[in-house]
C-alpha cells in the first residue's frame, strides 16, 4: 500500500476515495447529533480540508461548509474536484492557529488528522473555540500516545509509545533524510495525545462538555459482538484504557 500524505494525493486518488468520505461524513454527523443539536443547514468549518472530500460530503448532506488548507497543491486539487463534480467547494489558504473568520459563526468544526501536525496546538484550540458558536461542537481525530500502532511514520515499531521528545527528533530526521517514511509530508506529526492531555487542553480553552470516541459511537453501527464490546468499554475504566491501547488513534467531540 502506498503511504502518501493527504495533501500529496492525485485527483484520481481523491475521486476514488469519495464514497468512503461520504460514509465518513454521514457517520460523523450521526454521532455528533447524539450529543449536540445541529441545524439542518449548519455552517461547517473543515480544518486541514486537503482537497475537499469532507466538504463534498457536507454538500451532499445539506450542510454549508468551508475549508481551510495551507498547501496550494491540495487547494488546486479541490478546484479540479469541484469542476469534475460540478459543485461548489470553497477552501481558503490559512492555518488553524490564525483562522481568518469572525467570532461565533460556525456550528461545527471538523479536523481529521490535523492537530498532530500543527505548529502551536494551544493556539489551535483557542482559535477554534473563538469561531464556534456557543453550543457549537468541535470534532477531531488525532494521533494517540496510548496505542503502539500508528500511520504517521513507517519503520519504527511501537512508535506510539516512544517518548514525545524522541518522536519529535525522529520525525524531524525523517523529514530531511527519509521523507518516504512520512508519505513525503512537509508537516510530520509532532503532537501526540492521551485522554488526560486532551481533556486538559480542551477545558483550558473553554469547552464545556467533552466526549471520547466510545461515548459517540452508536450500538447500531455493528453486530452483537460490537454492541457487547462497546457497552463493556463504556462501563469499565480499565476496559476503556485497554481499548485505547488496542485501537489506533483517538477522537473527541467538544462542545463550546
Amino acid at each position: 500500500m502506498n503511504h502518501v500524505a493527504t495533501e500529496k494525493q492525485t485527483i484520481d486518488q481523491i475521486l476514488a476515495a469519495l464514497p468512503l468520505k461520504d460514509q465518513w461524513t454521514k457517520a460523523i454527523f450521526s454521532r455528533l447529533k447524539k450529543v449536540v443539536s445541529i441545524p439542518n443547514d449548519a455552517l461547517v468549518l473543515d480544518v486541514g480540508a486537503a482537497s475537499g472530500g469532507f466538504l463534498v460530503g457536507c454538500f451532499k448532506h445539506g450542510y454549508r461548509s468551508i475549508g481551510i488548507e495551507p498547501w496550494e497543491e491540495a487547494r488546486e486539487n479541490a478546484k479540479k474536484l469541484a469542476e469534475r463534480l460540478n459543485i461548489p467547494i470553497t477552501i481558503i489558504n490559512g492555518t488553524v492557529e490564525k483562522l481568518p473568520f469572525a467570532e461565533n459563526i460556525f456550528d461545527v468544526v471538523h479536523a481529521s488528522s490535523v492537530f498532530e501536525h500543527v505548529v502551536d496546538i494551544e493556539h489551535a484550540f483557542q482559535e477554534i473555540h473563538r469561531v464556534l458558536k456557543f453550543g457549537g461542537v468541535l470534532w477531531f481525530s488525532t494521533a494517540s500516545s496510548m496505542c503502539p500502532m500508528q500511520n504517521e511514520i513507517r519503520g519504527f515499531p511501537f512508535f506510539g509509545w516512544y517518548p514525545n521528545s524522541a518522536k519529535q527528533r525522529i520525525m524531524n530526521w525523517a523529514k530531511t533524510h527519509k521523507p518516504h517514511l512520512l508519505g513525503f509530508t512537509e508537516t510530520p506529526a509532532i503532537h501526540w495525545f492521551t485522554p488526560m492531555k486532551t481533556r486538559r487542553l480542551l477545558r483550558r480553552y473553554g469547552f464545556r462538555k467533552i466526549y471520547d470516541r466510545w461515548d459517540l459511537r452508536s450500538e447500531e453501527e455493528g453486530g452483537t459482538v460490537y454492541r457487547v464490546a462497546l457497552r463493556s468499554v463504556r462501563s469499565n475504566r480499565i476496559l476503556k484504557f485497554l481499548a485505547d491501547i488496542v485501537v489506533p488513534g483517538c477522537s473527541y467531540a467538544a462542545i463550546k
